[in-house]
């Protein structure tokens, strides 16, 4: 294992840290499920949380704070080109944050965490794709040093990509410097040691940081070679005597791909006397590091126009409530459709200036209802001043980075709102026509059923016709047979022949008698078909088979092969006719394995052409909410979009 204390060769490197600006713990179920990180080079990085055996699930809400993405992090940032890193460069400092619990939880407080590089580009830094190797480095921040609370101890393995055991021998230590006392208190300055595979805070300062230091900033660990194809990183948390709060706050986790930067040494001239020699040629030129491509997520408005552009505001908030800052952002919906694209962007306040498009980092943007997140990650060309970061979904919602970066806190940010004058909506109303055909199996078993199914599906019917403007059309047939005093007074035959003029030579329902039983009364598969291929459905209308039964589809009875692939061939039919498909599964003698596998056709021929299932089990209101989903007007809107005047007058406004 490489010596700690030696600091490593001062090799120039350009740093490429992965971005989880995207990344938000989902709550209980993100346990030991993988998720996946962008890794700066065109790939992704997989992480996901655990415990080890023998520990209850961690409970991140006993005083702790959930992982998430932490774009240009602050602790990461201040620290990072201090001591051995002096030699690193980098855009942007990224991490994925958590805090532990301010209690502990039991002995100790335990959590593991994993890395999996089966999709990263390696290849982009001179290694191999799928692993992780000499050129990449892993992070943590934040680690307890043990001396008055707590103590952490970061146990790493993982393994090769042949499958062996990772080893740490090869691995190489770098510890960053003391952060800025931006709060008082002690400063987060304690060194890490990296000692048989175990990361943890030692009792020695970090350069520039004070005796009494609590726990670590960021230590990059730059791996080896061999070519790691997965790391697990196990967090033990121990109370330093009888205390119970181990402190550990805002545990940062980072991930960055290393490209060499060649430093050219000045030429040495030839002496005067002599006739200088010519000079070498040139050399290829080392992979030069390569900028962190801006990432724009934007979770567009629903029936957004194509082509049409959108422009929002937002405003920045001192703790009073007044106004500190103001921004703007304006975005595109393809015409040719595709990803809404942003093509403006300004933010200003009296500390950074004017912060434009080109300056940024990374923007966020969703208004979806429950998951609505606002984010943004900025340089500044204010002086004294790295950047500019903003999300409302974090509890410091906007932070400044460099030296008035202090200057930001206790600000907010309110969500981006619509900017007025933007666009002018006019709404109509079409008046949709639906062509729908009922059709119920009409033997002997369903005769009990018929006539309550008979009413609440008029009863369904009539409702949602009251509820909006509709076009609607209902067919009500019986399979070779009717039932007295229901709408079902009509056989599916007779409609066909008679009404809709089909060819009888052309109908593949079998006639009444001709198969046992009442067999020839329970072919939904073939009268589906039917009625999609020789009804007389209207030109322009919505096109939709509501079918009631108890038994399979071919002949009635349990489900074979016949009756899976009649239904298979009616499924078939119905897509190509654009009909859906909805079924009701009522009452029968069917139980177990026989009751599920006509559960699971009857859901198929529905599923598969768009339409819905339904069983005895379900309210048939569902199926009248179905229906005004169907029938009912649908609303349509022309916008005419006027280009808001404009984002960069709106945010340098005088007086703002």
């Amino acid at each position: 294992m490489a010596d700690p204390s030696k600091a490593p060769s001062a090799e120039a490197l350009d740093l490429v840290f992965w971005d989880p600006s995207g990344y938000r713990w989902g709550g209980g179920g993100d346990w030991n499920q993988w998720r996946y990180v962008p890794d700066g080079l065109g790939g992704e990085i997989g992480i996901r949380f655990g415990v080890s055996a023998g520990f209850g699930t961690f409970d991140w809400n006993n005083g702790g704070v959930a992982p998430h993405g932490s774009i240009n992090d602050g602790t990461g940032a201040a620290s990072f080109g201090k001591n051995q890193q002096a030699h690193l460069a980098s855009a942007s400092v990224n991490a994925i944050r958590m805090q532990a619990n301010r209690q502990f939880t039991g002995p100790q407080n335990n959590f593991t965490v994993e890395f999996d590089f089966s999709r990263y580009k390696g290849s982009k830094v001179g290694g191999k794709d799928g692993v992780a190797g000499a050129n990449t480095f892993v992070g943590v921040s934040d680690i307890y040093a043990g001396l008055t609370y707590a103590k952490t101890v970061v146990t790493l393995t993982g393994t090769l990509g042949d499958g062996g055991a990772a080893s740490p021998q090869g691995w190489t230590l770098v510890n960053g410097g003391v952060a800025p006392n931006v709060a008082g208190g002690n400063q987060p300055s304690a060194q890490l040691s990296l000692t048989n595979g175990a990361l943890q805070g030692t009792n020695t300062p970090a350069p520039g940081g004070m005796a009494n230091s609590i726990d670590t900033v960021m230590g990059l660990v730059r791996l080896d070679a061999a070519g790691y194809k997965t790391l697990l990183l196990r967090y033990d948390i121990f109370p330093v005597g009888n205390n119970r709060s181990p402190r550990i706050d805002n545990s940062g986790l980072y991930v960055a791909s290393a490209f060499p930067r060649k430093v050219e040494k000045p030429a040495t001239p030839p002496p005067a006397a002599e006739k200088p020699t010519p000079p070498p040629a040139a050399e290829k030129p080392s992979t030069p590091a390569v900028p962190l491509k801006p990432t724009v997520v934007i979770k567009d408005e629903p029936g957004k126009k194509p082509g049409s552009t959108t422009s929002y505001t937002y405003t920045v908030r001192n703790p009073d409530g007044s106004i500190a800052g103001k921004g703007c952002f304006t975005y595109e919906t393809p015409a040719g459709g595709g990803e809404p694209k942003l093509t403006a962007f300004y933010y200003h306040d009296k500390i950074a200036g004017t912060i434009d498009q080109s300056q940024v980092q990374t923007f966020y943007f969703n208004q979806d209802k429950g998951a609505e997140r606002f984010t943004f990650v900025a340089g500044s060309p204010a002086k004294g001043l790295c950047s500019v970061t903003a999300d409302t979904t974090l509890p410091a919602q906007l932070t400044g980075i460099g030296s008035e970066g202090s200057k930001y806190l206790g600000k907010t940010l309110d969500f981006p709102k619509l900017a007025t004058g933007t666009s002018v909506t006019e709404e109509s109303t079409t008046t949709p026509a639906v062509d729908l055909v009922v059709v119920i199996d009409s033997s002997v078993s369903m005769k009990d059923e018929a006539d309550a199914l008979n009413q609440a599906v008029g009863a369904a019917i009539e409702a949602a016709k009251t509820k909006c403007p509709s076009d609607l059309r209902v067919t009500y047939l019986g399979i070779e047979g009717t039932f007295k005093n229901t709408r079902f007074d009509t056989t599916v035959k007779s409609y066909l022949v008679g009404t809709a003029k089909a060819d009888e030579a052309a109908l593949k329902g079998r006639k009444k008698g001709s198969v046992a039983g009442g067999g020839a009364q329970e072919d939904g598969s073939r009268a589906i078909e039917d009625v999609v291929a020789h009804y007389d459905w209207r030109p322009d209308a919505r096109r939709a088979i509501f079918y009631l039964g108890d038994e399979a589809f071919e002949g009635g009875g349990k489900v074979d092969k016949d009756d899976i692939e009649a239904n298979t061939r009616a499924i078939e039919a119905a897509k190509k006719g654009n009909v859906k498909v909805h079924t009701y599964l009522g009452t029968s003698g069917a139980k177990g394995k026989d009751r599920k596998a006509l559960e699971d056709e009857f859901a198929r021929a529905a599923t598969e052409t768009g339409g819905k299932a339904f069983t005895d089990k379900d309210a048939l209101n569902g199926f009248q909410e179905l229906l005004e989903k169907v029938i009912c007007g649908s609303k349509t809107s022309t916008t005419t979009t006027t280009e808001f005047c404009c984002c960069q007058e709106y945010v340098e406004k005088a007086g703002d």
